[in-house]
């Protein structure tokens, strides 16, 4: 048996829903105000289309309905719209109201997580504690070699290295950014 394509995004099924039924669902500008119901008119307009899922389709329509796009469309006196674009009930205070505070808590669930994105941002930065001492012949400082930090001894400076003698008498030529300088 041959398994069909299946759209399984969001933003993929109503990409699908506006192409089929452009009357009713768009991507761009203003929403429409949906028909209440209209999930179960979109399945028997499919009806055997194994494209779409019904749990894949009622998680799309929730996505869409949610934006703040089609949100801010949810006003009364407006009439809700069927698949087709023919105008149907018409929108009441109640559920304007519905959608302005579902509007405000969804603004302010983004505002409180760009805040908190910020603030991670901030913490990951990290200032400078000490500022780091010149580095000169026959100082003692520590060089990362392997796992474990190395005091060793400077014995030379050059342009992009910098050489080094560990107390077995052994030397090595290091990079600048593996010294540990404090």
């Amino acid at each position: 048996m041959e398994s069909q394509f299946q759209l399984t995004n969001s933003k993929e099924i109503i990409a699908y829903l506006a192409q089929k039924f452009p009357n009713c669902f768009t991507l761009e500008g203003e929403a429409k105000p949906l028909k209440i119901g209209v999930f179960q008119d979109i399945l028997s307009r499919l009806d055997g289309n194994e494209v779409l899922s019904k749990t894949k389709l009622r998680a799309a329509l929730r996505a869409y309905t949610m934006s703040w796009r089609y949100l801010y469309s949810i006003k009364e006196g407006t009439n809700r719209v069927d698949l087709d674009g023919n105008p149907h009930e018409v929108i009441n205070r109640e559920q304007m109201e519905h959608a302005q505070q579902q509007l405000k808590e969804s603004k302010e669930k983004a505002k409180k997580l760009l805040k908190d994105r910020t603030k991670e941002k901030r913490k990951t930065i990290r200032e400078p504690s000490k500022k780091a001492k010149t580095l000169k012949i026959g100082d003692s400082v520590k060089v990362v070699v392997g796992k474990k930090p190395i005091k060793v001894q400077i014995i030379n400076i050059e342009k992009e290295h910098i050489k080094v003698k560990v107390g077995t008498g052994m030397e090595l030529t290091v990079k600048p950014e593996l010294i540990i300088n404090k």
